[in-house]
């Protein structure tokens, strides 16, 4: 799966930055209005060889008969390249595992001819040195490796034997000569809470360029495990060991996903992630899932589908719909509805609500300790 990640500017692959109003509000209306694609999601795969506990795509041992071939999503990828400025739109390769998919080089090679800038989101357990050479000379931009904690406790997580797979896989790709930005990407569940400042010094040790921490999300398998899921506590810890870990002068340095609006001083401090909050769902932000359905983030319920590639042009689906991302006004109920922070917040990130006019499944600002009720300026 895509693990945690999220799903806007500040995810697994970094897509080009675009110039951003000074404000939250302002910002959203400007890419409201504009909508530059310039992050496209590819779920090429639900097939696994792994069972992590939190998975949030419920992925699984085999091929689903829906799935699309690389032949299909090579097609897809000509079409758009005719429609959109291909140097301008980052994909973002993810499963399942992409590196279980028959072919997925052949797609990489496409995505390199057409244009494309490209990364990859892996699980690293097929990256032996072989696979790690050609994925050095592939073209591809950023390789992010999922790894949660240190070893015993990452591989009560993901499977025995993984933590010292995803070690060599980094290695691996550094012999190879691999230059493109490789990132460690830690999904944080609760057991990992007593465990950041060992899996800090672990992960310094890899040397890596790019260490991103992301929030498990209440879907999938992690939504039937209330016991993997943080608490305000454990929130308040990472935000706290984030904040330090950026200051501690030790490589990389962490940066907390994008979840949602945090709250000063987070927000205009920037402390914990080098930007402020906006989720670019449908904004600059498409996907599309493994059985060709059109949408934005791997983690929306199949209540955001806007369309799919079997009837729709992709660029048809980008210009006309998203409309339930472009005007959010459907978010303000429940708490939402009185919370003064809500023009700085615009609901949170989509992935957050089962459907549209659903309140958000959860608000870190408020679990945090932000006072939804009289919090903040318009800033």
């Amino acid at each position: 799966m895509l693990d945690g990640a999220d799903r806007n500017p500040a995810s697994n692959v970094r897509h080009p930055a675009s110039a951003v109003p000074r404000t939250a509000s302002d910002a959203f209306r400007h890419f409201a209005a504009k909508h530059p694609l310039g992050y496209l999601y590819l779920e090429i795969t639900r097939r696994c060889n792994l069972k992590c506990v939190y998975c949030g795509s419920s992925c699984g041992p085999k091929t689903l008969p829906e799935e699309m071939p690389v032949a299909r999503w090579v097609a897809v990828l000509e079409q758009i390249a005719a429609d959109f400025d291909s140097k301008k739109i980052m994909l973002a390769i993810t499963g399942g595992e992409p590196l279980l998919k028959p072919d997925v080089f052949d797609l990489f090679g496409a995505a390199k001819r057409l244009g494309f800038p490209f990364g990859m989101v892996t699980n690293a357990t097929l990256i032996d040195d072989k696979m790690a050479e050609r994925l050095a000379g592939c073209g591809i931009g950023s390789i992010s490796l999922s790894f949660d904690a240190p070893p015993e406790v990452n591989d009560s997580l993901r499977g025995k034997g993984i933590s010292e797979r995803v070690a060599r896989a980094a290695k691996a790709l550094q012999d190879a000569g691999y230059r493109g930005k490789l990132e460690i990407m830690t999904t944080f569940t609760k057991p990992v809470t007593p465990h950041l400042d060992a899996l800090r010094k672990y992960i310094s040790q890899l040397r890596v360029g790019l260490w991103r921490i992301v929030p498990v999300m209440p879907i999938g398998q992690a939504a039937t495990r209330p016991d993997l899921l943080p608490d305000c506590e454990d929130f308040k810890t990472l935000l706290k060991f984030v904040e330090t870990a950026r200051k501690d002068g030790l490589r990389p340095a962490p940066e907390l996903g994008e979840e949602g609006f945090l709250g000063d001083p987070y927000e205009t401090e920037k402390s914990v992630r080098p930007y402020k909050f906006l989720c670019r769902a449908g904004l600059t932000i498409a996907g599309i899932s493994y059985d060709g359905k059109i949408g934005a983030c791997p983690e929306l319920t199949p209540a955001f589908t806007q369309g799919h590639v079997d009837r729709d042009r992709f660029k048809d689906v980008w210009e006309t719909r998203y409309e339930v991302f472009r005007k959010r006004d459907w978010t303000r109920v429940g708490q939402c509805h009185s919370c003064r922070s809500f023009d700085r917040c615009l609901g949170g990130s989509m992935h957050l609500y089962e459907k549209p006019g659903d309140a958000t499944c959860r608000c870190l600002f408020e679990m945090i300790g932000g006072d939804r009720t009289t919090a903040g300026r318009t800033s």
